[in-house]
């Protein structure tokens, strides 16, 4: 008898595995922005203040920032489609007890674990995709899986305002929380036939507390570190604030702002992500510091359009900002871990997601929290104003660590 030949696969298992950290990585952002929409049914049910408001935002990020760093030690010690199926799992489960909240402080808890078990998915998942992919299409994956970024906060701000207004808003925690359950058993079996040279930790020594600390020593991994902190910030700003910032301004409904805040800056994010990852692999057959410049331009393109975001006196020009805003952050998002994989050794880059998350989520942390507090006072036009000024700063960083730290940092990295 003859054997059956092989079932011909539709994607060659590199890009079968972003495509299933993809579904990972909405589910992920969507579990995060789902509360931000919810705000004016959290006031009345709950009587939350602003500054608790933001709270909700912020503890998440303080938390997700400070596990970082364990994360990522563990990510480059220990199995990493383990803790990319089971992380998926826990904070799904969480999502969905957060829809049962009897009171605030419940909710904060589960924000709080929240974060805890999503910092354990990304020094992992990024460390699979730097695996699968070398740096002649890393950005490319990586832009292509940063997409995910993007539909998840679209879907997780536009639905939890439609279902809020039509059922309840506990109804969106659970529907998502769900779904991520049920991902979880078909990602496991696709991880556990994964390529052994995709998922297992780079040759050598495993890593050690004092490996993590000496990340800190290498010049343009701190410079990637702030501009990844500056850019969150910037984020997380629009995501948490946007909304409500809309919803106070124009006078739309919970499910308008929901939808205008969560879909325009994305679609510029979904531009920029592909137009800024092909750009920046293009130029690195030209110059190794390619991602870097990328990031640079970034980095000046955005600070004016959170500034106009900001002043913008009707709904068409916000619109237009935030499609600038997110086109400038998807060049950035696209390249921000491959930049940093640029200068430090393949055994450390899972530790090196747990770097950038550590100081990237702490700070970011403080942008909604701010935002919450501005809301009555300053106003939050005054902290999308006042970030503009930070993204300019920023790139004049960037532009230090390329002349100065560059090429010594990647020839280190490359000869580790």
């Amino acid at each position: 008898m003859t054997a059956a030949p092989p079932r011909r696969q539709i994607l060659a298992p590199e890009w079968t595995l972003i495509a299933l950290l993809w579904v990972c990585y909405v589910l992920n952002h969507a579990d995060r922005q789902v509360v931000y929409t919810l705000f004016p049914a959290l006031q009345k049910d709950f009587g939350f203040s602003d500054a608790t408001l933001g709270l909700t935002g912020a503890l998440f990020l303080w938390v997700y920032g400070l596990c970082s760093p364990a994360a990522g030690i563990l990510g480059d010690r220990w199995s990493k489609t383990g803790l990319v199926a089971g992380s998926l799992v826990v904070w799904s489960s969480f999502t969905v007890l957060s829809g049962f909240s009897p009171n605030g402080p419940f909710l904060l808890v589960c924000r709080a674990l929240l974060g805890v078990s999503e910092s354990l998915f990304m020094p992992a998942a990024y460390a699979l995709m730097a695996n699968a992919h070398g740096p002649e299409t890393r950005s490319r994956a990586v832009a292509i899986f940063a997409t995910s970024q993007m539909v998840g906060v679209a879907i997780g701000g536009s639905m939890s305002g439609y279902i809020a207004e039509r059922f309840h808003w506990r109804a969106s925690f659970w529907i998502l929380g769900a779904a991520g359950i049920l991902f979880a058993l078909p990602l496991w079996r696709f991880l556990g036939r994964l390529p052994a040279a995709f998922a297992r930790n780079a040759p050598g020594e495993p890593i050690r507390v004092k490996d993590f600390i000496g990340l800190f020593r290498i010049p343009s991994l701190c410079v990637v570190t702030a501009f990844v902190a500056v850019a969150t910030f910037g984020l997380f700003l629009v995501y948490t604030w946007l909304p409500t910032f809309l919803y106070d301004r124009f006078s739309l409904g919970m499910a308008k702002a929901g939808f205008e805040a969560s879909v325009y800056p994305q679609i510029g994010t979904a531009g920029g992500l592909l137009v800024g990852s092909a750009l920046a692999d293009w130029l690195y057959r030209r110059t190794h510091a390619a991602r870097f410049w990328v990031i640079l331009l970034a980095f000046a393109g955005a600070a004016p359009c959170i500034y106009l975001l900001g002043v913008s006196a009707t709904l068409d020009t916000a619109r237009v900002a935030g499609i600038g805003f997110g086109f400038f952050s998807g060049f950035i998002a696209g390249n921000q871990a491959a930049s940093a994989f640029d200068v430090v050794p393949a055994s450390v880059r899972a530790s090196t997601v747990g770097v950038l998350n550590l100081l990237g989520a702490s700070v970011s942390g403080f942008a909604p929290f701010l935002g919450g507090l501005a809301r009555r006072t300053i106003g939050v036009d005054r902290v999308m104003m006042f970030t503009s000024g930070i993204y300019a700063a920023a790139g004049a960083l960037v532009l230090l660590g390329v002349l100065r730290y560059f090429d010594r940092d990647h020839k280190r990295a490359q000869s580790l």
